[in-house]
């Protein structure tokens, strides 16, 4: 399979370090992405526990989470990565890439492809939840294999936990609490608005976005928020309904996201969200979300208004939210 619309713009790859993949899911052709955000490695700064910001967020205990996306950005690379001299079964290039054997299990479809070459580059990494001890790691990945390492490209989108260990994050395949099944697809392709967004050049779309769009997995009144974006500025998404937690972090409510009703925002006009903090498009485009009917919208600021909202999880992306009954959110004039 190859990819039908790969971005050129991969500035710089997420630093290295060691940690474990939970879940694994890949999907259609499409879209890929811009620059990996900068890494801040700083002490951990705690922060006490405060009820939930908005219907889809759990609001950390601690900021502690960039040495979590390395972690999971080195487990991704190095066990989806391999060659000719490398073992062929699953387990064994687990282990040849310096993890417990027993970690192949969750996840079977990066290192299953039955080629002597693979190359497994992440594109972007996201903050999925957070608690002082625990944290999911929402991973966009692009994988490359064949003999010459360029017979096909996919993109994956890995829900990666984590657990802290004596001062170190490592990758745990514990999921507390269970993650509920993915909505099933429904047949007859997209939607007209779903086709209006799958065509939109304004809009960067994942390959496991791109299927979740194709598939009816996420609903058209998100996707008209969506599309209302992109006729302001180019918006690079991360993730929709496949390869986010299903429940608000770390919480057994059910998600926006598990249900078609959420997506989340990376880039805008090519730039990491982390580093639009103090750039007016972050605010325009989170009071614009508002306008296109969105009821709840966090990231790396807090605009002044109702149904806003930020916290440790949303330094690197702007999480934009529908649910029913919740009125849209709304900025102060100023």
């Amino acid at each position: 399979m190859t990819s039908a619309a790969r971005s050129t713009t991969h500035d710089r790859l997420l630093p290295a370090a060691a940690l474990v993949l939970l879940v694994l899911v890949t999907a259609g052709c499409a879209g890929a992405a811009p620059a990996s955000p900068r890494l801040d490695t700083g002490a951990p700064t705690p922060a006490p526990a405060a009820a939930p910001a908005a219907d889809d967020v759990a609001t950390p205990r601690t900021s502690r989470g960039d040495l979590s996306k390395e972690t999971a950005v080195a487990f991704v690379e190095a066990v989806g990565s391999w060659d000719e001299t490398q073992p062929t079964a699953a387990s064994d290039r687990v282990v040849a890439a310096g993890y417990p054997a027993a970690l192949g299990a969750v996840a079977p479809q990066l290192v299953d492809l039955p080629t002597p070459r693979a190359r497994t580059q992440v594109v972007f990494a996201q903050q999925g939840g957070l608690t002082a001890t625990t944290a999911s790691v929402i991973v966009l990945a692009e994988q490359s294999w064949g003999d010459t390492g360029h017979d096909g490209v996919r993109q994956l989108v890995l829900d990666v936990r984590l657990v802290l260990l004596e001062g170190r994050w490592e990758v745990t395949a514990s999921v507390a609490p269970p993650r509920p099944p993915l909505a099933p697809a429904r047949a007859g392709g997209p939607t007209a608005l779903g086709r209006a967004v799958l065509g939109d050049p304004a809009l960067v779309l994942p390959e496991p976005v791109r299927a979740d769009i194709v598939e009816r997995r996420v609903g058209d009144p998100i996707l008209g928020v969506l599309q209302r974006l992109g006729a302001r500025a180019r918006i690079d998404v991360q993730v929709a309904a496949t390869g986010h937690p299903g429940t608000v972090y770390p919480t057994s409510r059910l998600s926006n996201h598990a249900v078609g009703r959420a997506f989340d925002i990376r880039a805008i006009d090519g730039v990491p969200v982390e580093e639009l903090r103090d750039d007016r498009r972050l605010e325009a485009v989170m009071t614009a979300a508002g306008e296109a009917g969105a009821t709840e919208v966090g990231g790396p600021i807090r605009v002044d208004g109702t149904g806003f909202f930020t916290d440790a999880v949303h330094r690197d992306h702007v999480h934009v939210g529908i649910t029913p009954g919740k009125p849209a959110a709304r900025a102060v004039t100023r």
